[in-house]
């Protein structure tokens, strides 16, 4: 059971970091790399970057239950 949760833990974190690294900073991040103009909202973000954002929250609150659940394990 506790390879299971390492090996998720990693999936996780990969993910993660793939994830962060997708987003914007101050310039036009996946939106501008991908040919942008998905339309935008009210707020100024594309809805990719809205989608991005909501995949980013579930995969760190993934993460932070995998470790959680690594510590109550070990």
């Amino acid at each position: 059971m506790i390879y299971v949760m390492v090996f998720l833990h990693t999936i996780f974190s990969a993910a993660l970091v793939g994830l962060i690294l997708l987003h914007s900073g101050k310039g036009g991040g996946l939106s501008s790399s991908l040919g942008g103009g998905m339309g935008s909202t009210f707020s100024g973000t594309t809805i990719m970057e809205k989608n991005l954002t909501r995949l980013t929250v579930i995969v760190v609150a993934l993460f932070a239950i995998s470790s959680m659940l690594l510590i109550f394990f070990a």
